[in-house]
């Protein structure tokens, strides 16, 4: 599968789950009463081609995605994350590969010069990919 197709799957699986899903940079992020509302922004990752067959051809790839969760608190950013692992954690993107599963998880920061003020954490998933 495709960069652009692992990427495609994860974000419509994120709205469907009722989060804003936005790719990065988002510029145009909810708001609610002139705070930051909670949103999942998507950053795609080139594959990362590592796996290969004794013959020396390549066998398969891991596909990463990372994504920052913000909010207008520290515990809003928290709140998308876990949104974020109950909406794609565990999912299968391709018959051939494994499940996503989170690889990184950073602890929340506000981020600096932000108005209105915004709080966001960045969560990793990869899965491997089987060709």
């Amino acid at each position: 599968m495709s960069t652009t197709g692992t990427h495609a799957l994860i974000k419509a699986a994120l709205t469907a789950a009722g989060i804003h899903a936005a790719d990065g940079p988002a510029r145009d992020l909810p708001t609610v009463d002139g705070l930051i509302g909670q949103a999942a922004v998507l950053w795609p990752a080139p594959g990362q081609h590592t796996y290969t067959r004794a013959s020396g051809t390549r066998s398969g790839r891991a596909d990463r995605v990372l994504i920052t969760c913000v909010g207008a608190t520290a515990r809003d950013a928290i709140a998308v994350a876990d949104k974020v692992e109950d909406a794609i954690g565990g999912m299968r993107l391709s018959s051939k590969g494994g499940t996503l599963r989170q690889t990184l998880a950073t602890a929340p920061a506000a981020e600096p010069n932000a108005d209105p003020v915004r709080v966001s954490l960045a969560v990793e998933y990869s899965t491997v990919t089987k060709g």
